[in-house]
């Protein structure tokens, strides 16, 4: 089949780890299929639209890049701005025409702000859509929910879909709520089974723990993390925690050496996949303190490692990190924490490596959520 996955979130120039597992989404694809990532951004360098193509194994790639405008009215600025948009989606998607021809099917992954157009592909040329949804935006309840307006404007694409593939059971349930009663497959983010395996076997006093992400504290608690671990490491427990992250942590850099935490934590700057997995695979476990979550990638990267995953019980993390791949807290609970860390450190809980990879394999290998994919597409067309 002929698949555009049109892509909100994607590794840019400007910000290479945007969206990385919706790069691997695509790649999950083009396994089995003709396929076309187009993804599309604003920058204040350009002048004109520039088209950047690459290849990924069998995925081709096409960034466009057109011109931001920064200044002038508010009104005339967006204006300009939306206008600048719709010529670079143009320019982008002649050029997949020309690689691919008319697509089956459009791909959309992340609704805002590339929806419009998978809404505008399906009512002026036929093609339909199918959404694959990650962002925690959606969550009306939290912080970080987009504004009405977005969140009307989603509401319109979602509706207009023929399948919509949230990551996670509770982002399923917030969709339900804008969108109201359509197809559901909950299809979660992919891992490259080849890349990410298990290590040899731990010691039987585990103390080394990773965190990755975006570091944002209001959602990722890195605060609560670093006071946890240099608490355990205050009361003897052999602890060393890696924090790999590709946003402004100067926050957690000072409160750790505040703490006097320097020997207990230590902070990573951006890392390639393959060396995210090198670094999984020589520690001992994941720890996540989120206040909330969708289903990040990297759970599913550390299970794919054959490691278990001590986390803060929100959103859809529960659904698959079940009692025998890990350790759930409340979220923001540091006392909670602190104890269930402390016994996975002492050894008093154990947990199988080729149990937690075998889960994984089913779940979030390539090849399965591959297929998965396949199916969903030939039952639309």
């Amino acid at each position: 089949m002929k698949i555009l996955t049109l892509c909100s979130w994607y590794p840019n120039e400007t910000n290479p780890t945007l969206g990385n597992f919706v790069q691997k989404h695509a790649d999950t694809i083009a396994l089995n299929n003709e396929t076309v990532a187009l993804s599309i951004f604003p920058t204040e360098k350009e002048k004109t639209v520039r088209l950047v193509e690459t290849k990924r194994d069998a995925l081709h790639e096409v960034v466009v890049y057109y011109p931001k405008q920064v200044s002038g009215f508010s009104f005339l600025r967006r204006v300009k701005n939306f206008l600048a948009h719709r010529s670079a989606f143009r320019q982008g998607y002649r050029r997949v025409q020309e690689i691919l021809g008319k697509p089956d099917i459009v791909h959309l992954n992340i609704v805002y702000p590339l929806g419009i157009w998978a809404f505008w592909l399906k009512v002026r040329h036929a093609i339909p859509y199918v959404v694959t949804e990650n962002s925690s935006g959606f969550h009306v309840d939290s912080a970080h929910a987009y504004p009405k307006p977005i969140m009307k404007l989603c509401a319109l694409i979602l509706k207009n879909a023929s399948v919509l593939m949230p990551v996670s059971e509770n982002l399923k349930g917030s969709l339900e709520k804008i969108s109201g009663g359509k197809r559901y497959e909950i299809i979660c983010n992919v891992v490259d089974e080849k890349l990410f395996k298990t290590a040899l076997p731990r010691s039987a006093n585990p103390s080394r723990l990773i965190h990755i992400s975006t570091g944002v504290d209001s959602i990722k608690n890195l605060s609560g993390m670093i006071r946890v671990a240099n608490r355990l490491s205050e009361k003897g427990f052999a602890i060393h925690l890696d924090i790999v992250s590709d946003g402004d942590i100067e926050y957690a850099k000072k409160l750790n050496k505040a703490l006097g935490g320097s020997e207990v934590v230590a902070f990573h700057a951006t890392k390639t996949t393959a060396e995210i997995a090198a670094m999984l695979a020589k520690s001992d476990a994941l720890l996540m303190f989120s206040n909330y979550e969708n289903f990040p990638c990297v759970i599913a990267e550390s299970m794919m490692s054959g490691k278990p995953v001590i986390s803060s019980n929100v959103n859809g993390i529960p659904e698959h990190v079940l009692p025998n791949f890990g350790l759930l807290v409340n979220p923001g609970d540091e006392e909670a924490l602190f104890e269930k860390t402390a016994s996975f450190i002492n050894g008093d809980i154990k947990f199988d490596a080729e149990h937690i990879r075998a889960y994984a394999l089913e779940n979030f290998g390539y090849e399965s959520v591959g297929r998965k994919f396949n199916e969903v597409y030939r039952s639309i067309l």
